[in-house]
């Protein structure tokens, strides 16, 4: 009986979940309901005991899985991660099992192994940092109302900040007014001040007018500038400040979600003030996502 690995990326509306046997690129794949214990626990029980029956159906059986990692958000709960522990035991598991944090899953599929740095930035931002020896540390994370600067929600907000304050006279005229005006289906503060504050907006609503600064950056726009300038700003001081502790700042750092992928002016700008400061930092392309991460933190438990 060949013996396999499994590593589960949890998310908040789907889990990733990766099969794969020691030393094979050769991999297997399935998509399971979400895994946020913080947010709905029956959900996530339900996406943990199908996962547990798609193991349990493979050739080798439950027993056959020589390690388990799942990565999933709010792990620092303690009560988040005893639920799931319990879970998996009560399950039928009793081999090696780890249960961290997505950045960590996210670091090792990225780079291929969970040492080194990954700066995220999609509807959130956090930098996340650890050693060969499992030192870790990081920066940012604290959730839209007080952090996540350099993200989408940072940006669609400043892009609402920046119409509001032109429309006051407070700052110069910038182009983002029509194209937030061509979102919104109506112009003027308004509407503006109607979808920022009403309770059915979301800050996934907010973060998805992030790409609006694209056109304005084309058109030369002084408050795009100055939006990306900034969210560059923040996201090189959240790095500096995870790594530095650590030593890394010679290392690997990967570049993660949709801003750092999507946003080429934004990406180019953190390089540019990340390499001023640390020049021997490399930015190499992700080898894998957290899923592959996951499956590489098990098979090496």
């Amino acid at each position: 009986m060949m013996p396999y690995y499994v590593g589960i990326d949890g998310g908040g509306t789907k889990t990733a979940v990766e099969l794969r046997t020691r030393g094979s690129a050769a991999h297997s794949r399935a998509v399971f309901g979400p895994l946020n214990c913080n947010s709905d626990r029956t959900a996530a029980a339900k996406t943990l005991t199908d996962t547990l029956a798609w193991l349990a159906a493979q050739p080798e059986g439950l027993a056959g899985c020589d390690g388990l990692c799942i990565g999933s958000a709010g792990i620092s709960n303690p009560d988040a991660y005893n639920f799931i522990q319990d879970i998996i035991r009560a399950g039928g598991y009793t081999g090696p099992l780890q249960i961290v944090g997505d950045q960590v899953t996210a670091l090792a599929g990225a780079l291929g192994q969970p040492v080194g740095t990954v700066l995220i930035a999609g509807t959130g931002s956090i930098c996340y940092a650890r050693t060969a020896n499992g030192r870790e540390a990081r920066s940012g994370g604290w959730g839209h109302l007080i952090d996540d600067e350099g993200s989408a929600y940072a940006l669609g907000r400043d892009i609402l900040r920046a119409v509001v304050r032109a429309a006051d006279g407070r700052a110069p005229a910038t182009a983002l007014t029509e194209l937030v005006a061509q979102r919104l289906g109506a112009p003027g503060v308004q509407p503006v001040i109607r979808f920022t504050y009403a309770p059915t907006t979301t800050k996934k609503e907010i973060a998805a007018l992030a790409p609006l600064l694209d056109p304005a950056l084309q058109q030369g726009d002084a408050a795009a500038q100055a939006i990306i300038a900034h969210a560059a700003d923040e996201l090189t001081q959240m790095a500096a400040a995870a790594m530095q502790p650590l030593g890394l700042q010679t290392g690997s750092m990967a570049l993660l979600g949709s801003v750092m992928q999507k946003n080429e002016t934004l990406r180019a700008a953190v390089i540019t003030r990340l390499t001023a400061q640390f020049p021997t930092l490399t930015f190499p392309e992700p080898v894998g996502d957290a899923a592959d991460g996951a499956a590489v933190m098990a098979e090496n438990s």
